[in-house]
């Protein structure tokens, strides 16, 4: 296979290039040798150029690519090809045939369209115009059919977009309202008009898993145990691990349904490719759709077919990663431990899983204060016997049904900060910490916890035990010393929940 660099090609040498699976001059080119799997599939390893109109064009672009292959990893090449996607739309309704055409005027229409008309985001259209412009200036260093790299003068992607994070990325995050969100479910449950869109939103809305991981399950993914939970395995790749890990997944009837619908739905394909992921469709090619393929196209057109609107009436922008978000909101609602979360998502810090905790600061005291301040819930830390000696007294005579009103007036001046193993209450409107990360090692006077937490505080004991055998084992006993200091703190923490659960 030919490797691109800085030397430059005349037409005849590029026909017998290779590029991974493909020759230079198809309009597809399969990545798949370049690039290296790790255990799960990816979601396209496939560059389409059959779609552009003009042979001068796309000549240009099949040699910047093949460029930057030689220069970047294939993922990026692939995510770069998807970036010229909105400049080859443009030239095509503005009849643009040869980038020569191209000036610093037609530069500036081509972004005020990106703005006005497709409406991108400061980081799309960033892409979208950085993707442009590094063309133009390789081009003009290569000989290319390019414009001269001088009319990129005050007109730089960084220039024209800014630099820096999007102010409204965040939205991108931001969980999807309650009625909005159960339309989509209800909408999905009965959605006739793709398997795949209907499978692939059932399941991000029920399990919060990336749909890049979504994507990726295979065939015999789904694993029904007598007598235990429903369950299927996915490749995880942003966890503690170099390489991704294969990752348990609980599933409900709604998920366990979907994979059953995509096992049936996708069989042919498979056993014609001899693939084994489920989320397969037939274009050119039978293969995976990319995520944003997926975004644009398939989330797009359910909203559209399911007529599913926001508050203010439009269409609502649905974005996968939003699935994602609305899960942690809806457990840690539910009380379950932002610990549980963790695990879901194979999270290697609650920092990482509190980035999609987007809830208002009344919602995570409802929450906690149902938890912690019941008075059928014992708390254990240093400051608990006082809590729960409060509890007592403050719930003596009261009858149930005014239980809601009690834990509200008594939750008033308290701060609930969510930790994998139960609740920090330290109030940080009174500035930094003193205790620093003391919580960690489970003496700090603001640490709190119950007994739902209970299954992650013996989690975290058995795997200190386990590292400090390993650092005792390598003779590390400073290393140690630490570890048994905060396993000390921990053990008494968790005897003490285990015997409020006798009582």
């Amino acid at each position: 296979m030919g490797i691109a660099n800085s030397i430059e090609y005349n037409h005849s040498e590029y026909e017998e290039l290779k590029v991974g699976n493909s020759l230079f001059e198809e309009d597809i080119w399969d990545l798949s040798p370049l690039i290296e799997v790790l255990g799960r599939a990816h979601c396209t390893n496939i560059i389409r150029f059959g779609t552009i109109k003009s042979d001068s064009i796309k000549n240009v672009i099949k040699r910047y690519l093949y460029y930057k292959i030689g220069q970047v990893k294939p993922q990026t090449v692939i995510t770069c090809r998807n970036s010229l996607t909105y400049f080859l739309n443009y030239c095509e309704i503005y009849d643009v045939t040869s980038l020569q055409q191209i000036s610093k005027q037609s530069l500036l229409e081509f972004n005020m369209w990106l703005k006005d008309t497709r409406h991108l985001s400061k980081r799309t259209g960033y892409l979208a115009m950085f993707a442009v412009e590094e063309l133009i200036r390789i081009g003009s260093i290569k000989n290319w059919d390019v414009p001269p790299a001088s009319i990129l003068t005050g007109m730089t992607a960084a220039e024209i977009w800014g630099s820096g994070p999007d102010i409204n990325s965040r939205k991108r995050f931001e969980p999807i309202p309650d009625d909005v969100f159960q339309k989509i479910v209800s909408c999905a449950m009965t959605y006739d008009y793709s398997l795949l869109a209907k499978a692939g939103i059932l399941i991000q809305s029920q399990t919060g898993l990336r749909i890049g991981e979504v994507l990726s399950i295979q065939s015999g993914c789904l694993h029904m145990v007598s007598g235990h939970a429903p369950y299927f395995e996915v490749f995880i790749s942003k966890t503690s691990k170099e390489a991704p890990i294969l990752h348990k997944v609980y599933a409900n009837e709604l998920v366990v349904h979907a994979i059953e619908e995509l096992e049936e739905g996708t069989k042919a394909l498979r056993e014609e490719t001899g693939k084994k992921e489920l989320f397969l469709r037939k274009n050119h090619t039978i293969g995976i759709p990319s995520t944003e393929f997926w975004s644009s196209t398939y989330l797009r057109t359910f909203i559209r077919k399911s007529d599913i609107r926001g508050k203010d009436g439009e269409l609502y922008h649905l974005r996968s990663h939003q699935f994602r978000s609305t899960f942690v909101k809806h457990l840690v609602l539910k009380g379950v431990p932002i610990a549980f979360a963790m695990k879901q998502f194979a999270h290697v810090s609650v920092e990482m899983t509190s980035h999609y905790l987007m809830l208002q600061e009344k919602e995570i005291k409802d929450v906690y204060s149902r938890i912690l301040l019941g008075p059928d819930n014992k708390l254990v830390g240093i400051n608990a016997e006082q809590i729960n000696h409060a509890k007592k007294m403050y719930f003596n005579g009261c009858a149930r049904e005014d239980y809601e009103s009690y834990i509200e007036n008594l939750s008033e001046g308290l701060t609930f900060n969510p930790l994998p193993g139960g609740i920090c209450l330290y109030d940080y409107r009174r500035g930094n910490c003193s205790e620093g990360e003391g919580c960690l090692f489970y003496n700090c006077p603001n640490f709190i916890t119950e007994r739902s937490f209970l299954p992650i505080l013996e989690e975290e004991m058995d795997l200190l035990s386990r590292a400090m055998y390993r650092e005792q084992e390598k003779g590390h006993e400073r290393e140690w010393q630490r570890m048994n200091s905060k396993f000390q703190y921990l053990k008494p923490i968790v005897d003490e929940l285990n015997r409020s659960k006798d009582e």
